[in-house]
């Protein structure tokens, strides 16, 4: 992991990077959070964010493509998801402390910009909307997973080999849904 913190070039990379996260700001808003923000380069092939592990960090990915994947109890990897620019990741655990779930590994060399959750409580403290839109933005972020997920899982369960496990799955949504405690 290479750190570039010129922030002279940061500007027309926070201007072209298609992210959730910025759609909303202003200027200043945006400006307020380039201050904050840290920028590193990863090498193909080198693990950014480690399942298990705990940083309340959040990335965009400014160039490159990274894969995340999850370790399988065989221990094999699999991947869940490829990332181009403008994708965020991290952000379960950014704003709420707890293991990472998956991991995340550059498949080119990638460049990210990181916001600690330091950082981010910073910009929150200091009143600026720009902590809120951030917040609104990853949740934003978070329900279009979720959406997929769900059809994704429906999607499965409308196979006929998978109509063993349909009532199970009608009871782990429906504590979901109810506050059970996991």
């Amino acid at each position: 992991m290479k750190k570039t913190p010129d922030r002279a070039n940061a500007a027309p990379k926070i201007q072209s990077v298609a992210c959730p996260i910025f759609r909303e700001m202003t200027i200043d808003e945006r400006e307020q959070l380039l201050l904050l923000l840290e920028y590193e380069t990863y090498p193909k092939g080198e693990v950014i964010l480690r399942e298990g592990n705990s940083h309340q960090i959040l990335w965009i990915l400014v160039h490159g493509k990274c894969e995340v994947f999850k370790t399988a109890k065989n221990g094999a990897a699999r991947q869940l998801a490829t990332l181009e620019p403008g994708a965020v990741f991290g952000e379960m655990s950014f704003f709420e402390k707890a293991p990472h779930s998956a991991s995340v590994r550059a498949i080119t060399e990638v460049q990210v910009m990181r916001l600690s959750r330091e950082k981010y409580n910073q910009l929150r403290d200091s009143g600026s909307l720009a902590a809120c839109k951030i917040a609104s933005s990853v949740n934003a972020i978070l329900a279009q997973r979720l959406r997929r997920m769900d059809e994704w899982t429906c999607g499965l369960l409308e196979k006929p080999e998978a109509a063993g496990h349909r009532e199970e799955w009608g009871e782990f949504r429906a504590k979901l849904y109810s506050d059970w405690q996991f």
